[in-house]
């Protein structure tokens, strides 16, 4: 009888260890899923090995010029939609989990313009430097979630995000090209009709006449009037969501 209540015992050990143990794989894969990026995204080979003209000053400047690069001159870098993404992430607990998680969103339509000046180190100061995402295709893993995020944010009202840039700060002319740079991006976030200051932290770096860039900021909802989406199942949600824009952007 003593081993049977032993063998008992020690199977409820094991199946209350092994649902613990699936709750937690279940939990840090959810987590995984919905991390924040920690660097700019890789510049495709096959971008860095476009021939851009050797004449032209677009190919010869980025985050730092060259020698033949006029310090004066204005350098036109376009967004490549195809390869930047604009993301959202809200701490949040759903009912069938029972444990906070974190909620990511993400769309593809990012398109903007950055000048800079020739010599790389500033943006240009009789042109304006924009980046816009379209909000009306923010996916999650919950199309239930989607829907409340669209009305949350009045897509068809407003349907884009824009960040209009006014400064930057903390480039280092003394890091070489490929090397990665931190900086400071401020200027105005126009959202929901809202149009507030920010500052976002940036990371980027330069191979040729392409820049590579992660964008991150962390913004209040009550801030841009919009209320915090609910949907059957949520039980609580964060009055705050933290933004990231990995950008590539080739000169023009």
């Amino acid at each position: 009888m003593k081993k049977l209540v032993i063998a008992g015992g020690a199977a409820i050990a094991l199946a209350v260890a092994g649902v613990i143990t699936a709750g937690a794989a279940w939990y840090f894969f959810i987590r995984e899923n919905a991390e924040l990026a920690s660097d700019p995204p890789e510049i495709p080979a096959a971008l860095l090995n476009a021939t851009a003209s050797p004449t032209s000053a677009a190919s010869t400047t980025g985050l730092r010029a060259t020698a033949t690069t006029a310090p004066s001159a204005s350098v036109t870098y376009q967004v490549k939609s195809n390869l930047s993404e604009a993301d959202y992430f809200v701490d949040e607990e759903l009912a069938s989990v029972g444990i906070p998680s974190t909620a990511k969103g993400a769309t593809t339509e990012v398109s903007g313009t950055l000048y800079l000046t020739g010599d790389g180190a500033a943006l240009a100061a009789n042109q304006t430097s924009s980046v816009t995402v379209q909000l009306r295709n923010l996916t999650s893993d919950k199309s239930m979630r989607d829907q409340r995020v669209q009305q949350a944010l009045e897509t068809s009202r407003y349907p884009t995000a824009t960040f209009t840039i006014t400064s930057a700060s903390g480039y280092n002319p003394a890091i070489a090209e490929g090397q990665e740079q931190t900086l400071q991006l401020s200027g105005n976030l126009q959202l929901h009709g809202v149009t507030k200051p920010v500052t976002w932290e940036v990371k980027a770096y330069r191979q040729g006449n392409v820049i590579s860039a992660l964008a991150t900021v962390t913004i209040k909802f009550s801030d841009f009037n919009i209320t915090p989406p609910t949907f059957q199942g949520l039980l609580s949600i964060s009055d705050q969501a933290t933004l990231q824009v990995k950008l590539i952007a080739q000169a023009a």
